[in-house]
């Protein structure tokens, strides 16, 4: 029996994989790919059309998309199909193996020779080794593949069933002080911790809020877990209450980078693929410990974002 998913083991941080890296990748795979002398490419839709683009650019060779319906097992082409012999069959990964190996007998049934590429594979649970490929044992993520983690698409997976696009839509993880209320400065709750709360609890929220669907949507705030029965109170009096709240935790620290941490590991956790924050220190260090996060700092008073790109240093 093939293992279950690894990405449904929600406290796994997943190896993000940019288009940058998964270029180079592709690349790396290229010197073998050649000498097998392929005709044409072709990718496999969704996944397969980023990296089937990079090996045709990367080789000067046609490329052509074909789609796979795995509940029904039907393979068709997307446009023309291939007028050539030789077939580079290319998708992102292979986790199962099952779309790869059914539209590679397909097309040798259709008279094609085939050669498969992925980026990566894992050795773990697919039933299907491409021809070249990457393995990866580690929970990874693409970028166009996000969605596969939103908690509709991870429900549909715990069943074993697939996911499909309408459960992939973006989740948000949102800070709460500076996004939908003013942020009191630190300074107030160090001199007077009770008339801050107080004066926190009864301030409206902004105008505007940063654009979310409030069903695919969570509250991640830095709050400490003994403010969460009042900060759900001002959630709920403001008409919030549908949306998760999650609070820091008594044993994370209050130090800027433990609150940022916990927030890029609660976000994972939820399967956000983007991330609302208002601090913009904070926005930096979670872009980094967590990539496969679209992350944006958020300005109330201007009213727009931000989109944050940062690399860890070591």
């Amino acid at each position: 029996m093939t293992p279950p998913w690894k990405g449904l083991a929600t406290d796994r941080m997943p190896v993000f994989i940019g288009y940058d890296q998964a270029e180079r990748m592709v690349s790396a795979l290229l010197g073998r790919v050649e000498a097998w002398r392929p005709d044409a490419v072709v990718g496999i839709a969704r996944g397969g059309l980023v990296p089937g683009t990079m090996v045709s650019c990367g080789l000067a060779l046609p490329l052509f998309m074909a789609g796979y319906d795995r509940a029904g097992d039907v393979f068709a082409w997307i446009g023309p199909a291939p007028d050539a012999r030789r077939i580079l069959l290319v998708d992102d990964c292979c986790a199962t193996g099952q779309t790869m190996a059914a539209v590679r007998d397909a097309l040798r049934q259709a008279g094609y020779e085939c050669a498969t590429l992925a980026i990566v594979h894992d050795p773990d649970t697919t039933r299907y080794v491409p021809d070249f490929s990457h393995p990866m044992r580690e929970l990874f993520r693409f970028p166009w593949e996000r969605g596969e983690a939103t908690p509709a698409a991870r429900f549909r997976r715990t069943g074993g069933t697939p996911a499909e696009r309408e459960f992939e839509k973006p989740f948000f993880g949102l800070d709460l002080d500076g996004v939908f209320l003013p942020d009191i400065p630190r300074a107030h709750y160090d001199s007077d911790l009770e008339e801050a709360l107080r004066r926190r609890h009864l301030l409206d929220p902004f105008p505007a809020l940063p654009p979310f669907a409030p069903d695919r949507a969570v509250v991640i705030t830095g709050r400490p877990d003994m403010d969460r029965a009042q900060t759900a109170a001002w959630l709920e009096r403001h008409g919030h209450s549908a949306i998760p709240l999650v609070c820091r935790p008594a044993d994370v620290p209050a130090d800027i980078a433990s609150v940022s941490r916990y927030k890029a590991e609660a976000a994972t956790r939820w399967g956000c693929t983007h991330f609302v924050e208002s601090e913009a220190e904070q926005a930096v260090r979670i872009a980094a410990l967590a990539p496969h996060l679209v992350v944006s700092w958020w300005s109330a008073e201007e009213t727009r974002a931000w989109m944050i790109g940062a690399a860890a240093s070591f």
